[in-house]
């Protein structure tokens, strides 16, 4: 079946943006070590706090694993656990929720406390570093969803602290916060790789991989692809704009829709400085590595994912915030087929 057999309004960006089956919450088995209220605050953020489209859609589709620790060493076990959900295609996100029970009152603070349990957990020999910009990347060597072939995707790691939503705090960054402390990992690169693997298997029933056979059917499905991780982050950014007190802190888009503004370097672990940074749109990244994938699949030239859609920023120059920086106008218009 190609593209063109699929029935009209089948690849709508509605249907792109479905998941195929819902199951919501927390995917971490066992009982909870903590009180009950963890629990709850975790399902509150699901339902309400969480602006990233694409986040919310893994937890829908019960992709994300949720695992509660106390130490570095239990992290380090829940990563272990997590890279075996990766190898087996059954889990895309990994949210760390760890114990503060210190309730620290900064950012600073409470990046010191995830710094240090990093360092426990043999992440990184550089707890003080880690938090200074620099980037925890995770390599993980598995079946690409899309080319079939063993592939090293790079998950980077994400400090989330409770103070970050409090305007107050020198570290102010919505975009970072949630209400409890929790280190976030992802692949942009392989959630995509998902997207297109869930929409090949809706549209045919069989994985990119095993319809070489229709080059022009697979490069449309790409597109349409990037399109929907297109539109899905742009509605990221313009909900965390809204949410955003101080708009300099907030996350913006271009007039272009090519690239991202924020007060941070993603994917960095951490900052102890907030500077304004520009990123590349899946418009623009996510489109480079479908080209790649089409590459290999259809031209037989190797395929390295490197690090597309989580490469880091751009440091914008002159754009400190004690400066009055501003950033291009914000518009609610989507990408459209």
């Amino acid at each position: 079946m190609s593209l063109a057999d699929v029935p009209r309004g089948a690849l709508s960006a509605g249907a792109f943006l479905r998941p195929a089956r819902a199951t919501v919450g927390d995917s971490s088995p066992g009982k909870c070590p903590f009180p009950h209220q963890t629990s709850d605050s975790l399902q509150a953020w699901l339902e309400g706090g969480l602006q990233c489209a694409a986040g919310k859609r893994e937890f829908r589709l019960g992709r994300y694993q949720v695992s509660r620790v106390r130490t570095g060493r239990d992290y380090a076990l829940a990563m272990a656990e997590f890279r075996g959900h990766v190898a087996e295609h059954s889990k895309t996100g990994f949210l760390a929720i760890f114990a503060d029970e210190t309730r620290c009152d900064s950012v600073a603070d409470e990046l010191k406390l995830l710094g240090a349990a990093m360092r426990d957990a043999g992440m990184t020999d550089d707890p003080d570093g880690l938090v200074a910009g620099k980037t925890l990347a995770t390599a993980m060597e598995v079946a690409c969803p899309v080319t079939g072939k063993d592939t090293i995707y790079e998950f980077f790691s994400v400090a989330f602290c409770r103070n970050a939503a409090n305007p107050r705090d020198p570290l102010y960054d919505p975009s970072l916060s949630a209400p409890f402390l929790a280190v976030n990992t992802t692949s942009d690169a392989f959630a995509f790789a998902r997207v297109v693997q869930d929409q090949a298997m809706r549209v045919w029933g069989r994985p990119v991989y095993e319809m070489k056979h229709d080059r022009d059917a697979v490069e449309l499905l790409f597109r349409r692809c990037v399109t929907a991780w297109q539109n899905m982050s742009i509605t990221t950014i313009t909900n965390y704009s809204r949410v955003a007190i101080d708009p300099a802190r907030g996350v913006h888009l271009s007039e272009d829709r090519q690239r991202w503004f924020a007060a941070h370097n993603d994917p960095v672990f951490a900052e102890l400085k907030k500077c304004p940074f520009q990123h590349e749109m899946p418009v623009t990244y996510a489109a480079r590595l479908t080209a790649k994938w089409s590459a290999n699949l259809f031209d037989g030239k190797p395929y390295e994912p490197s690090r597309d859609g989580q490469s880091g920023g751009t440091p914008i120059a002159g754009g400190g915030f004690e400066d009055g920086f501003e950033v291009e106008g914000l518009s609610g218009e989507l990408f459209q087929f």
